[in-house]
């Protein structure tokens, strides 16, 4: 077993005092055959003398490769990346680490799971890492991750909740089943989700598939608001994100599906009306047929400011390159988050949870998203039993939310979407909750007024700790 390093801490978490224990440790993964492939890594923050019913909620981020930095620090640990709050502010230092008024340690442990080859974890000398680098493997390893923790701490029967962001929710969802179904069964009581991408195959924007562009339009429609354009700034963003909601699945929605056969009348009728939502040109609505791809979007919003938009939260912008420019193009809010949460992780870890300074905290690993296979062994039978990718492959990643909670009658599901999120949009979680059948009576969904990374909005962090503070607590 790798060292573990313990220290002791207190804080004020919902109004009460709560002493409590962190612990970050690591564990051996293995392939199936039982050879080493190198190690993950947990934070535990546990409450002293827990009551019996005392929940723990395992967190985890995404990529594929990528720590569990952004929700540990960003409000959901008991410390947090301090941030400027202004969106225009630069990124120099000195970046600022804070006890976090958000965080869900007050109503439940918390484990922060950095998979192998992210945060603390690394990958043996040699080792093929093929056995954890997909949708299956990754289950597996981050399942079994879960069931080592509880049966190495003393908590097998403890109220289990899964936490995931981006990737983590096709984890989340893919986890639960994982747990349920294997011979020694863990029961988990729910799942939330932020950012969700269960169904990014039905929500992309390839060119033929409607459904990508529907999805899009209440997230373009608040960004053009946002920064003072299109014909809605006097809305809210709720109000302008549900109107155009409403529009999107109505008229736009029956205009776009009739493609070419669209009249140029009602082709230019529909473009006024759609360039109203999202600030772009009636012309150009029309050379693109009212298909906005995101990307182009991001780029000619604001190009007569020389401004592009954030790929993760569309609310930042960074100057474009100029034309014919050949410099690196940064992403606008990464360009500035990221120093700030990589200062802030090596600071917590080192100051206040004691691992030595030398060993490196790595937020990702960009390589493990080129090598990742999306495909599940249960969506290869479907057609033939082909194990390559192939165009007629399912994806249905929703399966295991429909199977989850079908099987746990009290298993509960929380969705949590920012407004400004190019990436996980609202438009795609309102199309995963009505196209799957999900008991609607066990389901929270918020939103809030940030992008990808919802802990990075001070307004959004108090609005998401307190929306899953209330999840947890549960109908009880």
């Amino acid at each position: 077993m790798a060292r573990r390093y313990v220290s002791r801490h207190s804080g004020t978490f919902d109004g009460v005092r709560l002493e409590y224990t962190a612990i970050v440790e690591g564990l051996r993964v293995r392939d199936v055959n039982g050879a080493g492939i190198g190690r993950s890594y947990t934070t535990s923050y546990l409450a002293d003398e827990p009551s019996v019913d005392r929940p723990i909620t395992f967190v985890f981020n995404g990529g594929p490769g990528v720590s569990s930095v952004w929700l540990h620090l960003g409000g959901i640990g008991p410390f947090l990346a301090a941030i400027p709050t202004a969106l225009e502010t630069g990124i120099l230092p000195p970046y600022g680490l804070a006890p976090s008024t958000s965080s869900l340690l007050g109503s439940s442990d918390l484990v922060f799971i950095d998979p192998i080859n992210t945060g603390y974890g690394r990958v043996d000398a040699g080792a093929d890492t093929g056995p954890v680098d997909g949708v299956d493997g990754d289950a597996d390893h981050v399942a079994d991750v879960i069931r080592r923790w509880l049966e190495r701490h003393g908590r097998l029967g403890a109220r289990v909740f899964l936490l995931g962001e981006s990737y983590g929710t096709i984890r989340a969802a893919v986890v639960a089943t994982r747990l349920l179904g294997s011979d020694n069964a863990i029961a988990v009581e729910g799942v939330a989700m932020l950012g969700q991408v269960l169904n990014a195959q039905e929500t992309t924007q390839r060119p033929g598939n409607v459904i990508g562009f529907v999805a899009a339009v209440p997230l373009l429609a608040v960004t053009a608001s946002y920064h003072g354009l299109g014909g809605y700034t006097d809305l809210a963003v709720d109000e302008l994100a549900e109107q155009a909601h409403d529009w999107s699945i109505g008229r736009y929605a029956s205009a776009i599906m009739q493609g070419t056969a669209l009249p140029e009348a009602e082709l230019r009728s529909v473009a006024e009306e759609l360039s109203r939502y999202t600030g772009l040109p009636v012309a150009a609505l029309v050379r693109c047929r009212l298909r906005v791809n995101k990307e182009d979007f991001r780029r000619e919003l604001l190009a007569d400011r020389g401004l592009v938009l954030g790929l993760t939260d569309a609310r930042y912008t960074v100057a474009a390159v100029p034309p014919g420019g050949s410099e690196p193009q940064f992403e606008a809010a990464g360009l500035r988050l990221d120093a700030a949460f990589v200062a802030a992780a090596q600071r917590h870890f080192t100051q206040n949870l004691g691992v030595p300074a030398s060993k490196r905290y790595r937020l990702a690993d960009n390589r493990t998203h080129e090598r990742w296979n999306y495909q599940e062994s249960a969506a290869v039978a479907e057609f033939g039993g082909s194990p390559l990718p192939s165009p007629f492959a399912l994806f249905d990643y929703a399966a295991h939310l429909r199977a989850y909670l079908r099987a746990v009658p009290q298993a509960r599901l929380f969705i949590g979407t920012g407004h400004y999120d190019t990436l996980t949009t609202v438009g795609s979680a309102r199309n995963l909750l009505a196209q799957n059948d999900l008991p609607a009576d066990r389901i929270t969904s918020l939103t809030f007024p940030a992008g990808h990374m919802m802990y990075t909005d001070p307004r959004s962090a108090e609005m998401l700790g307190a929306g899953l503070r209330d999840f947890i607590a549960g109908p009880r």
